[in-house]
């Protein structure tokens, strides 16, 4: 019996807008994003869902409420859905970022998956905790639907560990703002269903 996860980034904030970098900032969904969530929730009601993980920060938990009101479940807050610990960058606008740090900033333009962030996390480190906490949800619900709600490399990490490729594949594909990603589990094989599926924003 095949095991499936729902990877949802949190809806839309004012830093996603603005340029500034949020990291582990405890800062809420804005009205969009509030909105984007609603939409999510609704399309993902009509299914049987066992359990719904949710990093911590305010953001991905206001999310997963959200998702989480056809269900009536416990939400599960999982330390390592985190957001990657930016260091030195958190809540500076990225022209600063840019200009001071010049060629780690073009590195993370090219290629991030070997940077570490200035007195903060390195992308290695994101991704091992990443696919950690996949792995303990695939483990608890074998057989069922999981709901997994984070941040934007903590799903290209795991989606990157479904794959089997390197993390130097992130520059490739998008992750949205409460997007629907799914990975289906069955006899050890991981399979990548929908990525970035951001068709119930839409219209």
């Amino acid at each position: 019996m095949n095991t499936t996860v729902f990877l949802v980034r949190h809806g839309q904030t004012k830093s996603n807008t603005n340029g500034f970098y949020m990291g582990r900032s405890n800062e809420d969904l804005n009205k969009a994003g509030y909105t984007q969530a609603r939409h999510l929730s609704s399309r993902l009601a009509r299914l049987s869902i066992d359990s719904i993980y949710t990093s911590p920060l305010q953001r991905a938990h206001a999310t997963a409420a959200i998702l989480n009101e056809p269900h009536q479940l416990e939400l599960i807050i999982m330390e390592d859905l985190t957001e990657v610990h930016l260091g030195d960058w958190q809540g500076l606008h990225m022209d600063e970022v840019k200009r001071r740090w010049p060629e780690l900033w073009q590195q993370s333009r090219i290629d991030p998956s070997e940077i570490t962030m200035p007195n903060g996390e390195s992308i290695r480190e994101m991704a091992e905790r990443a696919v950690q906490a996949f792995e303990t949800v695939v483990e608890a619900n074998h057989g069922k639907q999981a709901i997994m709600v984070t941040h934007q490399y903590i799903v290209k990490a795991i989606v990157a560990h479904a794959l089997g490729v390197s993390n130097s594949i992130f520059l490739k594909f998008e992750i949205d703002n409460a997007s629907l990603s799914v990975i289906q589990i069955g006899k050890g094989n991981l399979r990548l269903i929908t990525l970035n599926d951001i068709s119930h924003l839409e219209g």
